[in-house]
C-alpha cells in the first residue's frame, strides 16, 4: 500500500472510529471536500492533509493511526515473507470509500 492509500486509509478510519474529534463544523466542511475530491488517490491523499492539517487534534490523531497502520503492514508484509505466500493488491476505490466514511460520520 502506497502512503497516499494509507494516509486515506487512516482518515477513514478516523471518520468511523473517532467520531467524536469532528465537530458539526468540520463534517460540513468535508462535505464541501468530498464534493470536489478527484479521482486520483494521490490528490486526495494531498486534500486531506491540506484539511487536516489545519486542525490539530485531528492532525494528531491521523498521525497516531498512519503509525499505526504503517506498524501493521510491515508485521503483514514480515509474515507474508516468511510463509512466501503470494498476496493479490485489491484495487480500491478511495474517494468513494472516503466519500462515504465522510456521510457516515454526519449520522
Amino acid at each position: 500500500m502506497s502512503f497516499h492509500e494509507q494516509n486515506i486509509e487512516a482518515f477513514i478510519q478516523l471518520l468511523k472510529n473517532q467520531r467524536s474529534l469532528f465537530s458539526a463544523q468540520h463534517r460540513a466542511s468535508l462535505d464541501k471536500l468530498a464534493a470536489t475530491l478527484p479521482d486520483d488517490e494521490e490528490k486526495i491523499s494531498e486534500a486531506i492533509a491540506s484539511w487536516y492539517e489545519q486542525h490539530p487534534k485531528i492532525l494528531d490523531a491521523q498521525l497516531d493511526t498512519l503509525n499505526t497502520l504503517l506498524t501493521n503492514e510491515i508485521n503483514v508484509s514480515r509474515a507474508i515473507a516468511r510463509t512466501d505466500s503470494s498476496a493479490s493488491d485489491e484495487e480500491e476505490n478511495y474517494r468513494k470509500k472516503l466519500i462515504d466514511a465522510i456521510k457516515t460520520s454526519a449520522r
